[in-house]
């Protein structure tokens, strides 16, 4: 029961629609019918053209992460799980927000600031995979899917003296390439909209 708590607690913080509320009082732009319609931070700066409100919604939704994880880690006795679902539930109520009709963000932010509380190597193989994808095949959420597959594997194949000299010490092996798994796998399902338009119209995603 404390985990589906802990879910619960880290989705309603997620599902904070915080490019929704920056872009709609400030623009008074619907960002769900803007640029690509995602509600992060990449489409709201190209919507508004504004660094400062990207900059503002990027660190918002990475606090999402890192609040949620902080929060459930004091429910339960296994302060590793409680808090890995809370990270869980926040990137899952950022990417399916229902105060957004369950729409939002590809969750990113969030995650890195989840990871940032587990253990930031993580974040650093997303992000070597992502640029050298990008490099290659100069698309950002196709980058982004490619990245997000290979990074948990990476994190499965590592030696267990490299993987718990970057994370929480209290963390099991098979949480840590649990958590990344799952996170990974939510991420991919964040890019559902440019992966649909992939598949049914050939566009570039």
């Amino acid at each position: 029961m404390v985990y589906f708590v802990c879910l619960a607690v880290g989705y309603l913080i997620g599902s904070f629609p915080t490019a929704y509320l920056f872009v709609k009082s400030k623009f008074k732009i619907d960002i769900r019918d803007a640029g690509s319609g995602n509600v992060g931070a990449r489409n709201a700066y190209e919507v508004t053209r504004s660094r400062m409100i990207g900059l503002i919604i990027l660190i918002i939704d990475f606090l999402k992460g890192i609040l949620s994880v902080y929060l459930c880690s004091f429910f339960g006795e296994n302060i590793t799980m409680t808090a890995a679902c809370g990270g869980i539930g926040a990137v899952c109520g950022h990417i399916f927000s229902p105060w957004l009709g369950f729409k939002g963000g590809r969750g990113l932010a969030t995650t890195a600031g989840v990871m940032v509380m587990f253990g930031w190597i993580y974040i650093v193989i997303w992000l070597l995979f992502y640029f050298l994808f990008n490099i290659y095949l100069k698309q950002v959420n196709l980058s982004s899917i490619v990245a997000s597959i290979v990074s948990p594997v990476v994190m499965l194949l590592l030696p267990d003296k490299i993987v718990f000299s970057f994370f929480i010490p209290e963390a099991e092996r098979y949480e840590i390439v649990f958590m990344c798994f799952v996170l990974s796998f939510i991420i991919i399902i964040g890019h559902h909209g440019p992966i649909k338009d992939f598949i049914r119209k050939g566009k570039r995603i």
